[in-house]
């Protein structure tokens, strides 16, 4: 067995809004984790990273369905993509 350990690389700090509930969820596991002696930041850490990993496989099949879906003038997202047979709220609207 080697003792020589691979560099660990530069950690900066990620930002981003949660709601308060989760934030105060991941507080109180982080508390626990660490009173047992467990590495609560390396946890998260790996599940952010199997998140991440997940979102760039699925990012292309959500951008080709966005484009299907328009081209069938389909409301994605509460924004309606519809098709020029149809008045737009605006013109509907005047």
């Amino acid at each position: 067995m080697g003792i020589w350990r691979q560099k660990q690389e530069e950690s900066k700090s990620i930002w981003f809004r949660v709601p308060a509930s989760l934030k105060k969820e991941f507080e109180e596991l982080r508390q626990q984790a660490e009173a047992q002696g467990m590495d609560a930041s390396a946890t998260f850490t790996a599940a952010l990273w199997r998140l991440a990993k997940q979102l760039r496989e699925e990012l292309p099949r959500t951008s080709e369905h966005r484009h299907e879906a328009a081209k069938q003038g389909k409301v994605i997202n509460g924004h309606d993509n519809g098709d020029a047979s149809r008045p737009s709220r605006a013109t509907a609207a005047a």
